[in-house]
């Protein structure tokens, strides 16, 4: 019991000092919050980059398929008319069997030793794009917090005429077509922001989402 007690608390004040170490050095985070979520990732690597070749469009074709896809998925829910629950059901045996089933189909059917330094070069630029986007979103909150604070007179109504605005687009257009044209113009927001966190030279952030 001693020996238990001793060990949790030796294990507790580990953890207060690698937090205190992180929080006065933010790289150590971000080193820290890479090398988690590499590690998570482990199975999917071979399936991510394919993945995200097609979401940052690396080849001009990749928009059409992309489209297509989405078309197709539109296409069977306007012709199914599938509920509410049965859609978000189904959403979820996708992604329940995806995540059980691809990491043991790579280790079965693909040589993680012909695994190159390239292609882990390429796995970390997308595990630091995840973490990039992840800490943007909590920034973007954090600011939308912050302005209700300091400002609430300008937060209820900045909130109540884009809910109003929201409210009147949804009573005009049809809502599967809605939703459809959202999420074609979500894969071209997310392209631009994942060339963008990369720091593309190449790129033109304002010249894609004109596009």
């Amino acid at each position: 019991m001693v020996d238990e007690a001793e060990s949790t608390t030796t294990s507790a004040t580990e953890s207060i000092y690698r937090k205190a170490a992180v929080s006065n050095n933010p790289d150590m985070g971000f080193e820290e919050e890479m090398k988690n979520l590499k590690n998570k990732l482990n199975g999917w690597k071979q399936v991510l980059q394919p993945l995200y070749s097609a979401l940052i469009w690396e080849q001009s074709y990749y928009p059409a398929i992309l489209t297509g896809i989405v078309t197709l998925i539109f296409i069977l829910l306007w012709y199914f008319e599938p509920s509410v629950l049965t859609t978000f059901s189904l959403l979820g045996i996708v992604v329940c069997v995806a995540d059980y089933a691809v990491p043991i189909m790579c280790s079965t059917f693909l040589d993680a030793s012909k695994w190159t330094e390239t292609q882990e070069n390429k796995h970390e630029e997308i595990c630091k794009a995840i973490i990039q986007t992840k800490q943007q979103t909590s920034e973007l909150w954090s600011s939308f917090i912050q302005l209700r604070d300091t400002m609430p007179k300008l937060y209820f109504v900045s909130v109540l005429v884009i809910l109003l605005v929201v409210a009147w687009i949804g009573n005009v257009v049809d809502s599967m077509l809605l939703t459809y044209f959202l999420d074609i113009r979500s894969q071209q927001w997310r392209s631009c922001m994942l060339h963008f966190l990369l720091g593309d030279s190449n790129f033109s952030f304002i010249m894609c989402m004109l596009a």
